[in-house]
């Protein structure tokens, strides 16, 4: 019998950002079988990965990365925070967390309960460095390295197929200036308003400067986390402006692939999303970044990218520094060698208690 690797902690496949970790996880754990539990209803095909109605006896575990220790409310500790860490609790010994970023509503309670659980694993690998410094000082033995979904490559195929999918919208991506966007609630705290004004402002500097504004739907999971009704909202408001769909399509294409394919061909990306910026990058694109959570700031400072913080962001400003992106490229050989050490450093350490 071959090893098994069970990954825990997981989210949805809806979210794009989110499948990209589990491919990736999936494909650097190469030599065994990777198993996952979701709670889709319908979900998206990750290649590789098993999908299990249960998380039965594994020789490993992995910790996904993302924001999944959200502490919801203040003070309290969450149902769904409590679950997750049961999770970590199944083994220990053979659990690894990696690529995991510690969002801002885990401070007090919840976060003194996450490092206790920390401490006990076989490895911590986060992929920021305030995450880092706040474990480290916590007491937990934690790796500083970078998401795990620079790991990934974009195909030829999935830049044809995006081109094809670009010109049936009638976009050439020689102008198209692809842009993300999601909705605000109380774990990330922006103005939804402010926001879709921002976006508004930015679409039309686009059209006046002569590219192809596209909004780009990430996710389709659940509550805040779908794209598509404030992508609508404000496309109704700008005549011309087009929407990016990659769970829209019939093709047997991985959606995070094909969002790298239309990433890699587009002219201009600006990364609201935080996974826009990663799989630009590993893409060889330098996209302007706005921020909104630690995350996405620890992009910009740590690899020098050109952004803000979404909060300081004015369309009007910055239309020169988005365009000047057109012509950077980005060098991600190094950072995906590190993440592949990084991650064979844990899971060797996890197999190794395993035995």
């Amino acid at each position: 019998m071959g090893l098994t690797i069970g990954l825990v902690n997981t989210y949805s496949t809806l979210n794009i950002g989110d499948a990209a970790i589990y491919s990736a996880l999936t494909a650097l754990a190469d030599d065994a079988q990777v198993v996952a539990k979701f709670q889709d209803l319908e979900p998206e095909d990750i290649p590789g990965l098993q999908l299990v109605p249960e998380m039965r006896q594994c020789d490993g575990y992995i910790s996904v990365g993302g924001d999944i220790f959200n502490n919801a409310r203040e003070s309290l500790i969450t149902k769904a925070f409590i679950r997750n860490l049961l999770q970590l609790q199944r083994s220990p010994q053979k659990t690894f967390l990696f690529g995991q970023s510690i969002p801002r509503s885990c401070h007090g309670l919840s976060f003194q309960a996450l490092a206790f659980c920390l401490r006990r694993l076989a490895a911590v690998c986060v992929r920021d460095a305030q995450s880092h410094q706040r474990l480290t000082q916590a007491g937990v033995s934690a790796i500083l390295s970078f998401d795990v979904a620079f790991t990934l490559s974009v195909s030829e195929t999935a830049k044809q197929t995006a081109r094809e999918i670009l010109q049936t919208l009638e976009i050439e991506p020689e102008t198209a200036a692809l842009i993300s966007l999601r909705a605000f609630d109380s774990m990330y705290s922006h103005d939804n308003q402010k926001f879709q004004h921002q976006l508004i402002t930015l679409s039309r500097n686009c059209q006046k400067q002569g590219y192809q504004p596209v909004l780009l739907i990430q996710s389709k999971a659940y509550g805040a986390d779908n794209d598509l009704a404030v992508a609508e909202q404000i496309a109704q408001q700008v005549p011309g402006l087009k929407i990016f769909n990659p769970f829209g399509v019939t093709n047997t294409i991985p959606t995070w692939q094909l969002v790298m394919g239309a990433l890699a061909i587009s002219r201009l990306i600006v990364a609201i999303r935080y996974h826009t910026a990663v799989l630009a990058l590993a893409s060889g694109r330098t996209p302007f970044n706005l921020y909104y959570s630690n995350k996405g700031k620890d992009l910009t400072q740590r690899l020098d990218i050109p952004g803000c913080n979404l909060k300081d962001f004015n369309p009007d400003n910055c239309m020169d520094a988005i365009a000047a992106t057109a012509t950077t490229t980005f060098n991600h050989q190094t950072i995906r060698q590190q993440v592949q050490q990084d991650f064979h450093q844990c899971y060797n350490q996890a197999l190794k208690n395993s035995k």
